[in-house]
């Protein structure tokens, strides 16, 4: 166990501190420079990057979708979907993400030409003053702002199939004259190229492939740089995406805010107004595609029904004509009665069994999925026609996926699936509509030859004439319907209204970015942080302790005080009356050793440190001089014997020295030596270094020697070896009452320190103390410290 005193380990107990916020603040303020410089540099770099950087400019508007589910659209569009005209259904959820995605955007890029930028870019005034900056065209260049529409004093334009092959983006410089004349600079396959052209050129050839020039009018009044950078569509079309925000104003809502981000207000308006449009414009013709679809069928239908309408009349003319009939006489009406409702019932069933047929024939032909089935072609059947309702649904909703999926698509491979299913179903009805409509005029026919049994008494002429004048009004009823249902699908292609439609003006917000006061507080506080970090990094690399505090974070073992650095070579700086700071200091680590000392009994100090070079010695010398003050007798022991420097620190013989005594050759009264620099301080030096300095360390007569001391000396302080390189000191410490370990500011090894700590724990140094060496009063945290505890006013 250690023993410590109470005063001892309340002395030595490690409370925990609160934080120094002004001590923390005093250090970093210390490097003060590093914070002027950091700031300057950073603050440089944001005024660089803000005058270089081009601003970029916000544009927004709000439309409102149609939406079967949330609402929005057109009243009158209802209506026409309560007549059964209009039957596709929309979601904002999946127009949305149809918006979202790079087809419309690429068309609109190809519609506005944007894949080709134009950067009007300016030389450094230098060379601008010194007018060399045509013959310098190669010499970086300042780029000003992004030009469009009006703007650009040349269009530049590219075959289709080009820039539909375009691999790598086509970047060149333009030198445009107020004569019209051009001139261009680049690089194509590591090699410049610079080509002149005309007022009167309107293609012009480059290494790359030709370039067709539109010449706008009026022409620059000055001669400028434009850069021209031609991208792949797809390229552009990403990017924009990249810039476009689309958001709906609630959950319920079906209004949504557009906003574009681009570096031209202008360019960002047309680009929206456009992108809405080709939206519509996509809409439009998949609801145009349907209808056209359903007037093919019924145009053929008619067709088919025309003939046989005109087929019919003209039985009945033949007729009457070979029978010389003009009217029928009224009394037949009766008899007639039952069997005209049964005829009734045949017909309608010989009209569904004719349309079921045609249409059976027309699905069964099918060999794809990429057309749609005739919808509203007169089936009675409700849940065949809801079928084939679905399977058309179906197909446009594949046609609209698959130009933003490709056939891999899960959600595609799925789409096909249902397709597939769903069309096999309408097959299926069909055929079973089939086989029930024949059934159920086999039915009727019966009915009709036994009501035909009852009225055989009407004349022949008149049955056949009723019969042939049924065929016709059911003929003709077949036709009215089918031209109404053609009306209907020129109203629906009338009627065909867009998907979405602005409800807000396309507004220019102004230049969004960069933002000169935000990017202004970042780099003054990437000014402020990089000294931070760069002193916690250079705090985190020191391998040495520079004051108390650190030094007590690092160990459990308690500070017992700290002695300053002295700027001269004088190894005695204790002297008598002298009231300077390394005095006041050693006064109070004088105070501290004796305040652990707490009985006359314990009288040896044993000085201990890790490597040469701590000032262990010069310590020692300056502790016992100090206590030497208190009319104290003192003795120093030099027991480093393998490298001794007390003798040659104090002036002194060493040649008759402890390790004679111990080697039995010098007596005991001989070994005590005035120190010479005060009467109560005395010495007994090493001696000649020892071949077996560890053996002389071990023998009981040095104990005895020590034993005898006490009687005369009040303090006894010995001088060991490092404990970081031999082992000597853990032999003394057998003799040792208090270990004063001393530690050397920026200057030990903090390895070292955690070796004497650990060595602390496991009780090989019994009562040790760390005392720090050398300590920079003069820096910042030792001026507010010290101020601080103290108030003295000697830092």
């Amino acid at each position: 166990m250690k023993n410590y005193s109470t005063v001892e380990e309340e002395y030595g107990m490690l409370a925990e501190k609160p934080i120094d916020v002004v001590g923390i603040l005093m250090k970093y303020l210390s490097y003060w420079k590093w914070f002027l410089i950091s700031l300057f540099l950073c603050l440089v770099v944001a005024a660089v990057y803000l005058f270089y950087t081009l601003p970029q400019y916000k544009v927004e508007t709000s439309i409102l979708f149609k939406d079967d589910q949330r609402g929005g659209g057109a009243s009158e569009m209802n209506v026409f979907k309560e007549m059964g005209v209009i039957r596709q259904k929309n979601n904002v959820d999946n127009e949305i993400e149809i918006l979202k995605k790079s087809l419309i955007v690429e068309r609109v890029v190809r519609k506005l030409g944007v894949y080709a930028s134009y950067t009007e870019i300016k030389p450094f005034k230098i060379i601008q003053l010194t007018g060399l900056d045509k013959f310098l065209p190669d010499f970086p260049k300042r780029k000003m702002r992004i030009l469009y529409g009006d703007e650009t004093p040349v269009l530049i334009n590219i075959a289709e199939n080009t820039l539909n092959n375009l691999e790598k983006n086509i970047v060149f410089d333009v030198w445009i004259t107020p004569t019209g004349d051009y001139e261009f600079f680049g690089d194509y396959n590591d090699k410049k190229y610079r080509v002149k052209a005309s007022s009167s050129d309107s293609i012009v050839a480059f290494p790359f492939g030709s370039l067709k020039l539109v010449k706008r009018n009026p022409g620059p009044v000055e001669s400028k740089f434009v850069r021209v950078k031609i991208e792949h569509p797809v390229n552009v079309a990403a990017r924009y995406l990249n810039s476009l925000e689309i958001e709906l104003t609630s959950k319920n809502s079906s209004v949504a805010n557009l906003a574009l981000t681009c570096p031209n207000g202008m360019l960002g308006k047309d680009f929206l107004e456009e992108y809405i449009n080709t939206y519509n414009e996509e809409g439009i013709r998949d609801q145009i595609e349907l209808a056209d679809k359903t007037s093919q069928l019924i145009d053929d239908h008619l067709s088919k029904l025309s003939a046989e309408l005109s087929s019919v009349e003209t039985q009945v003319q033949d007729y009457k004509q070979s029978q010389g009939l003009t009217d029928i006489a009224s009394q037949a009406d009766v008899y007639n009665t039952q069997s005209a409702s049964v005829g009734q019932m045949k017909v309608e069933a010989e009209t569904q069994y004719s349309i079921v047929s045609s249409l059976n024939n027309y699905v069964q032909g099918k060999r794809d999925h990429d057309q749609l089935i005739p919808a509203n072609s007169g089936i009675n059947s409700e849940a065949l026609t809801a079928q084939i309702n679905a399977y058309n649904d179906l197909v446009l909703e594949r046609n609209r996926l698959s130009r933003i999926a490709s056939s891999s698509n899960q959600s595609m491979i799925d789409l096909n699936n249902r397709i597939e299913s769903t069309f096999n179903s309408v097959k299926s009805g069909l055929q079973n509509e089939k086989n029930n409509l024949e059934i159920q005029q086999r039915d009727i026919s019966a009915m009709y030859y036994r009501n035909n049994a009852r009225i055989r008494a009407i004349p022949r002429q008149e049955r056949v004439y009723s019969d042939i004048k049924r065929q016709q009004n059911i003929k003709e009823e077949l036709f009215l319907y089918l031209l109404q249902k053609k009306e209907e699908k020129y109203m629906n292609m009338a009627s065909v209204e867009p998907n979405t439609k602005l409800v807000d003006n396309i507004r220019l917000l102004g230049a969004v970015s960069p933002n000169r006061r935000m990017i202004g507080l970042l780099f003054f506080a990437l000014g402020l942080v990089i000294p931070v970090a760069c002193i916690k990094i250079k705090d985190l690399l020191r391998y040495q302790v520079s004051d108390k505090e650190e030094l007590e974070e690092l160990t459990p073992v308690p500070v017992l005080g700290e002695i300053p650095q002295v700027s001269h070579s004088e190894h005695i700086v204790i002297r008598e009356n002298n009231n300077d700071n390394f005095s006041e200091m050693m006064r109070l680590l004088r105070a501290n050793l004796l305040f652990v000392i707490d009985s006359k009994e314990k009288k040896v100090i044993n000085m201990l440190s890790s490597i040469s070079g701590d000032g262990k010695t010069f310590v020692t010398i300056n502790m016992a001089m100090s206590l030497a003050l208190l009319d104290k007798k003192v003795l120093i022991v030099e027991l480093d014997i393998r490298k001794p420097k007390l003798s040659d620190y104090l002036g002194i013989d060493n040649k008759k020295g402890i390790t004679l005594y111990l080697s039995g050759n010098l007596n005991k009264e001989e070994l005590v030596k005035p120190s010479g620099v005060h009467p109560n301080l005395s010495v007994i030096t090493a001696g000649s270094i020892p071949p077996n300095p560890n053996e002389l360390l071990a023998k009981p007569l040095l104990d005895e020697l020590i034993s005898d001391l006490r009687r005369d000396f009040d303090f006894i302080i010995i001088d060991t070896a490092p404990v970081g390189v031999v082992s000597d000191s853990f032999l003394l410490n057998r003799l040792a009452d208090v270990n004063l370990y001393v530690i050397r500011a920026d200057y030990t090894p903090k390895k070292f320190i955690e070796d004497a700590a650990r060595y602390y724990k496991e009780d090989k140094l019994t009562r040790m103390y760390f005392v720090l060496n050398s300590v920079n009063m003069n820096a910042i945290a030792y001026r507010y410290g010290y101020g601080k505890k103290y108030g003295y006013g000697y830092a």
